[in-house]
């Protein structure tokens, strides 16, 4: 960093807090404390009200603010639940870039909201998932701009189905984020199809110069729906005790849950729309006795086999004991 960017972040970094002791500042910007001196007196010459000393930090004069933009402590307080998400769900580059903007958020707040957010930040956390968390390299920011700039992306793949790795060039049409995971959406010219790339799999990207019309493809929300739920969706009924209604909670949700009733008995008919039969039955028999499947009939079979299944699998090793 030259010493012109340094200072206008050291502005902003000020601007940030009541008060900022000048440890922090060496840290930040991984220069000596005599450095920092400098940097703080040029401001100073510069007209900026710059108060305090090195034993008790710096803090600019209350009412100095830099324009235009202005964040009242509502605003700030969202970014703030923003930027915990994007700890968690973004790469090491997208983390750095949005705590460089969370800087210069700060700096253009009056002193009592700077002292609210700093009370909240510490106060808000995401709990950690048991997911690992994106990975520290994901191309994010490069796939942002291709997508912003309707540019081809030419990309090393690694598919985990296939334990190999690929050459692609696609035309990206959007991100989406789901299962703890950013994805990236394009046309991909190798398949000649729309794809779905997990991006902690995209080993290398080029942003090519090359630009493409995405108008000439499919919505890629509309791809991913159909991928994710299935084009050829199918009907399940079920009945389940008020005890498992409640505890499926929204896991449901992700299971196709439709619409429910309650019926005269206490117990809830429930109406599902999914693609996986199999997958589906698997997920009911966790609740044991407490739901019964009405319709279909194949579900009702597959849910049999499953159970028949479970039955001679766990009751062998007892029966030799025995």
């Amino acid at each position: 960093m030259n010493r012109i960017d340094r200072l206008n972040a050291l502005l902003i970094h000020l601007q940030g807090k009541p008060r900022v002791p000048i440890i922090e500042l060496e840290e930040r910007f991984e220069v000596g404390r005599r450095t920092i001196f400098r940097d703080v007196r040029s401001l100073i010459d510069a007209g900026v009200p710059i108060g305090g000393d090195a034993g008790e930090g710096y803090f600019i004069v209350e009412g100095y603010h830099l324009p235009p933009v202005v964040f009242n402590k509502e605003e700030a307080s969202a970014i703030l639940m923003g930027a915990k998400f994007i700890e968690r769900s973004a790469d090491t580059q997208t983390i750095d870039t949005f705590n460089k903007a969370m800087y210069k958020i700060k700096a253009v707040l009056k002193y009592s909201d700077k002292e609210f957010l700093d009370n909240l930040e510490d106060r808000i956390a995401i709990r950690p998932s048991p997911v690992p968390m994106q990975k520290p390299d994901s191309h994010l920011a490069e796939i942002q701009l291709a997508i912003a700039t309707n540019r081809v992306i030419s990309m090393t793949y690694y598919s985990h189905y296939s334990d190999a790795t690929s050459q692609r060039a696609v035309e990206p049409l959007g991100m989406v984020f789901y299962s703890s995971r950013w994805h990236l959406i394009a046309h991909c010219r190798l398949r000649n199809d729309l794809r779905d790339f997990r991006t902690d799999r995209i080993q290398k990207v080029n942003v090519l110069a090359e630009e493409f019309d995405p108008g000439l493809h499919p919505n890629y929300l509309s791809f991913l729906n159909d991928t994710l739920i299935g084009t050829d969706a199918k009907e399940a009924i079920i009945h389940a005790t008020s005890m498992v209604a409640r505890f499926m909670g929204e896991q449901k949700y992700y299971m196709g849950f439709a619409e429910e009733k309650k019926m005269e008995d206490g117990r809830y008919e429930m109406k599902f729309v999914t693609p996986h039969y199999d997958y589906f039955a698997r997920w009911l028999m966790m609740y044991g006795e407490e739901v019964e499947i009405i319709s279909p009939s194949e579900l009702q079979g597959i849910a049999a086999t499953h159970a028949k299944k479970l039955l001679e699998h766990h009751s062998t090793p007892f029966l030799a004991k025995t």
